[in-house]
């Protein structure tokens, strides 16, 4: 009598542990979350950065901090993008004409260190005046132009980046540029409004 209630627990036992192993073989596998990192993201990112960029200058603009919110704006990228493992590199100037015959010229230095910046405009007239700017890294800067009446082309001279833009006097303009790098990929890119 003894050695049938021994079986019988044994066969509930066995019948547990079965249960057990079903159970845990039936269960879904979890998919894997990590991706790899492609250039199609890289491209994705700057595409977004170019589309926004101008936008959260225009909602400065609306504001009247327009230097202040292109600012944190680029700033709030830095940081959304180092969470991500992607280092982000930007230099952006912008020019802003008022009624008066001044331009003001804003740097915003995001490249990693300080950055000698040269600024050469020059009118329909082909005067040609140059400033020096050397803002810190995350910090910005501005110059001022007296005197002009005109459209005008101003060259940005940086590092070994040289670019020549042609702005529209009355009209706020903006030059930037971006470089997104994850592991191998990277994209370094510059555009201009």
């Amino acid at each position: 009598m003894k050695k049938g209630k021994k079986l019988k627990g044994q066969f509930f036992l066995i019948a547990g542990i079965l249960l057990t192993i079903m159970f845990f073989t039936g269960m879904p596998k979890p998919d894997i979350l990590v991706q790899t990192p492609t250039v199609e993201d890289i491209k994705y990112i700057y595409e977004n950065i170019e589309r926004e960029m101008p936008r959260a200058l225009t909602l400065g603009l609306n504001q009247s901090a327009q230097i202040e919110t292109l600012r944190n704006f680029t700033a709030f990228i830095d940081n959304i993008l180092k969470e991500r493992h992607i280092t982000f590199e930007s230099l952006w100037v912008t020019s802003e004409g008022n009624t008066s015959i001044m331009i003001n010229i804003s740097v915003g230095n995001f490249l990693g260190s300080s950055t000698n910046v040269t600024l050469n405009m020059t009118d329909d007239s082909g005067t040609s005046v140059i400033e020096y700017l050397e803002p810190a890294d995350g910090a910005t800067g501005s110059v001022e132009f007296h005197s002009v009446t005109s459209d005008f082309n101003l060259t940005i001279a940086y590092n070994d980046e040289l670019k020549t833009v042609e702005w529209e006097r009355d009209k706020v303009n903006l030059y930037a540029l971006v470089n997104i790098t994850r592991e191998e990929n990277s994209k370094k890119e510059e555009f201009d409004f």
